[in-house]
């Protein structure tokens, strides 16, 4: 009897040679998408797939993409081409010199000084791929994560004063925000309009920051995700976790503000109520669900669960199972 073989695992060296090819595909495609490939690709590796999986998704998820296309890069000025799409290929250019005078580590820094305060960027999608880049140890990567980030820089509307607020009362005074009469139908639009009201100016900046701000944020989206299953709120739960990669290089030992800020505009874009509590108890272990996400099509369940596993992993808690558990299907 003929006993099978077991899958060769997927190696660094392997997404890498992905990544490399990969520098061919524009950061967005139809428009307005984030390409979601490279950050997919780095979390299937760390949960275990094997090369043999890890090439059959890029394939498949390469059906979609778009080429990068060839622009005339030009120099970069902060005013002018902070949050313009059309300067992806200037921002490249920008920090392969950064990297090359600085080190990475050191341009890093300096670019998440200038990009944290427009941390939603893309619905979370700068910060997201740059936290995987940086998992994946590849500069191309890192280079490309930035400028989709600062291409797409989104500040949102904040004014300082005011008494800091705990979590449920900053998440109870933003539950008495008005409707927008009118938003996009995409994330990133859905913010724009409910950080478009003054009153969100003058509210959303209030969450009082702590040593376990960022913590307590990416618990609630993880409650709050098993609790309704929002496409909206799975993106805070990944941007918490690439906060998470990135805490080593932020400007200040505090959580940004512009994070909590971000947070804010999601957690109303999403529609849905935040939910301090878990729902209920997970029921399966984490190596049946990390081998579950391996196998799955859609890069948003790959990437929660690499991230609620990783989170899980740096602060032990029930509700990154159960998040885990919602998103995948029935």
């Amino acid at each position: 009897m003929l006993m099978k073989t077991a899958a060769a695992p997927a190696t660094l060296a392997g997404l890498h040679h992905l990544l490399d090819a990969g520098q061919a595909w524009s950061a967005t495609y139809r428009g307005a998408l984030s390409n979601h490939l490279p950050m997919a690709q780095q979390a299937l590796l760390e949960m275990g797939a094997s090369a043999e999986r890890l090439q059959a998704f890029t394939e498949r998820e390469g059906t979609h993409l778009e080429p990068r296309a060839v622009a005339r890069a030009g120099h970069i000025v902060v005013e002018r081409d902070l949050g313009r799409p059309d300067s992806d290929a200037a921002w490249r250019c920008h920090f392969v010199a950064r990297m090359a005078e600085l080190g990475p580590a050191a341009a890093l820094r300096e670019a998440l000084a200038l990009l944290l305060p427009g941390a939603g960027a893309i619905a979370f999608h700068g910060l997201i791929r740059t936290a995987h880049a940086v998992l994946a140890g590849h500069e191309g990567e890192l280079v490309a994560g930035l400028a989709h980030w600062a291409a797409h820089f989104m500040p949102l509307p904040v004014r300082d004063g005011g008494t800091p607020l705990p979590l449920a009362d900053w998440l109870a005074a933003l539950s008495t925000l008005p409707r927008p009469s009118a938003s996009g139908g995409l994330i990133t639009g859905r913010m724009q309009a409910w950080a478009g009201s003054p009153a969100f100016a003058d509210l959303a900046g209030r969450l009082h920051h702590g040593p376990d701000t960022l913590r307590e944020l990416a618990l609630l989206a993880a409650r709050t995700y098993a609790a309704s299953g929002n496409f909206t709120v799975l993106h805070l739960l990944t941007a918490s976790h690439a906060m998470s990669v990135l805490q080593p290089c932020w400007p200040t030992p505090e959580l940004p503000r512009g994070f909590s800020v971000a947070a804010a505009a999601g957690l109303l874009a999403s529609g849905v109520a935040p939910a301090l509590a878990l729902d209920r108890l997970p029921s399966r272990p984490w190596p049946a669900l990390l081998s579950a996400a391996c196998a799955q099509d859609d890069a948003h369940v790959i990437k929660l669960t690499h991230a609620a596993w990783r989170l899980g992993r740096l602060w032990p808690d029930p509700a990154w199972r159960r998040a885990v558990e919602r998103s995948m299907p029935a």
